[in-house]
């Protein structure tokens, strides 16, 4: 059965900004992409409540929840990458997470180009291609 996305869910805005727009039992969480760990490893200046962000299902209480799907709730960061492919990697993980459930759909599929757009205009140069 396929359920819906929950008010406010894909939003996209700094973690900040999205936590002050939440609410207490919304079952929705704001999730950096990348993940705060990495960028905090990675950027200097960066601080957790400007990272990129997108609200994503978190159920409470509860062990269920899409932010807990994503492949970095509750991992250490693969500093290995560059923050380039660590966006690219997070994005593809959350849209896979929509798609499987089948709720890859239009506000989602709007959400994350902004997203990336979003981390690229905040972090200048950060996100650039590597030239070799």
């Amino acid at each position: 059965m396929q359920t819906l996305l929950l008010p406010g869910e894909g939003a996209v805005g700094s973690y900040g900004k999205l936590l002050k727009i939440g609410r207490r039992g919304d079952n929705l969480t704001p999730h950096h992409i990348p993940s705060n760990a990495f960028m905090q490893a990675k950027v200097p200046g960066y601080t957790k409540d400007k990272g990129i962000a997108i609200m994503i299902e978190h159920l409470s209480p509860g062990m269920g929840g899409r932010h807990r799907k994503t492949l970095s709730y509750g991992q250490s960061p693969d500093l290995s990458l560059s923050p380039r492919q660590a966006l690219a990697r997070e994005v593809w993980d959350v849209r896979s997470i929509y798609r499987s459930q089948g709720l890859y759909i239009l506000g989602i599929r709007r959400s994350l180009p902004e997203l990336i757009q979003a981390n690229k205009s905040t972090w200048s140069g950060i996100f650039d291609k590597v030239r070799v």
